[in-house]
């Protein structure tokens, strides 16, 4: 059996979190990390990215560092409105933190997770996406877009 390393365990703790309550309150589980599978399921949609991590020395003559992550979470909808509504949902949901898991895997099948701390949600960005086109011009799932950009750390040294 494997286990993921930070940043996966991040990103599925992410999905995870987002795919349940997604489910409880809009009646659907289409949380996804990879835009190839956003735009083969139904709308509404969301898609969480990890991005860039940086690593800020803890102090002078030590390699711990402290690590600060950029989160990108695209939703995609059916409408304006609905757009707004699960932005303003979803910012609701994360500005409290997200547990974070670590993941025992086999055979790229995730076997089990253990409560491991906390994602700590420094900063929320929110855009709505503009793609200057006409919107009857765009695919469906990129008609109604917005981003929404998270700045998070585990709130713990890394050796």
């Amino acid at each position: 059996m494997g286990v993921y390393r930070i940043s996966r365990n991040t990103e599925a703790s992410i999905v995870d979190f987002l795919k349940t309550s997604f489910q409880a309150d809009w009646g659907s589980n289409n949380v996804e990390k990879s835009f190839a599978q956003i735009y083969e399921i139904d709308l509404p949609s969301i898609c969480v990215r990890a991005g860039v991590s940086t690593h800020t020395p803890v102090e002078v003559g030590s390699n711990s560092t402290w690590r600060t992550v950029l989160v990108s979470i695209d939703i995609f909808a059916t409408s304006d409105g609905q757009r707004l509504d699960i932005k303003d949902w979803l910012i609701s949901k994360v500005k409290n933190g997200i547990n974070y898991y670590n993941y025992t895997i086999s055979n790229g099948v995730v076997q089990s997770k253990t409560l491991a701390g906390r994602i700590n949600i420094r900063k929320i960005e929110d855009e709505p996406l503009n793609f200057d086109t006409e919107k009857d011009e765009l695919d469906t799932h990129d008609k109604y877009r917005h981003l929404i950009t998270l700045t998070i750390s585990l709130g713990k040294t890394e050796v």
